[in-house]
């Protein structure tokens, strides 16, 4: 079965997993034998290059799976292991944050090179990460994350775009909310969304206070937390940034 008749026959999947089987037969004529993906902030390159305090992503939070899936049990867990063990090490790691453009993983031969054996332990020879647009999103961009049995000149690139694309539609359709780095990070605690929700319903702190298990002072310490940490000028634009992040 080709590339393009896989995801195609993935229109009629009814579940995530059927999607990311489907992923992976369309992805096996380029070479690849796995593969994670995942949300990633248009800002995670910055962040975690030049970490401080008004970020919005630290460099640990970017080092988690979060937003993400696998396309199978075994690369979840190598997944899992690469973020705590080897990404804060490995410098591909944050080369691989930028979402404009496609980056191969350079694995030395070099005996502490702690990326390379890992990936080889699992056979692995090439790592490819590859992000995709998110045109209804001008703030984040799925990321793939290829992994391959082969060497990277025998990795067959045409088309692969096309079959990425399709592939983060194919993903979007069961559960986009899932992957959105911005949803799924931990930018909001404990009753922040929903307050965000309801000021953006028109509800005042003293109406929300009423609603939520929380006092006016609260929701205000809420509302100011929130205001400085995605910098926004005041209430109109936090509710305006919160909708741009799809929070709400």
């Amino acid at each position: 079965m080709d590339a393009k008749r896989a995801l195609s026959n993935a229109n009629m999947a009814s579940t995530l997993q059927d999607v990311i089987q489907a992923i992976s037969t369309a992805l096996k004529p380029h070479g690849f034998s796995g593969f994670w993906f995942q949300g990633v902030a248009h800002c995670a390159y910055e962040n975690y290059h030049f970490p401080k305090e008004t970020n919005l992503f630290s460099q640990t939070s970017l080092r988690k799976p979060t937003a993400s899936v696998a396309s199978s049990p075994k690369v979840a867990q190598l997944q899992r292991f690469y973020l705590s063990q080897i990404a804060a090490s490995d410098f591909n790691f944050g080369f691989s944050l930028d979402t404009s453009k496609s980056y191969m993983y350079r694995l030395s031969c070099e005996k502490s090179d702690k990326a390379r054996r890992l990936f080889n332990k699992h056979h692995i020879q090439t790592v490819l990460s590859w992000p995709v647009a998110c045109h209804s999103n001008r703030h984040w961009a799925g990321r793939f994350i290829l992994l391959s049995h082969l060497d990277d000149s025998d990795i067959q690139l045409t088309d692969l775009s096309t079959t990425l694309k399709d592939a983060q539609n194919k993903l979007f359709e069961c559960n986009k909310s899932l992957f959105n780095p911005f949803l799924q990070s931990s930018l909001l605690k404990d009753n922040a969304r929903d307050i965000l929700v309801m000021v953006a319903n028109g509800l005042q702190n003293d109406e929300i206070s009423t609603q939520l298990p929380i006092s006016i002072r609260g929701v205000e310490y809420h509302m100011e937390s929130m205001r400085r940490k995605f910098g926004a000028t005041n209430r109109a634009n936090l509710i305006h940034l919160a909708h741009q992040y799809e929070l709400i």
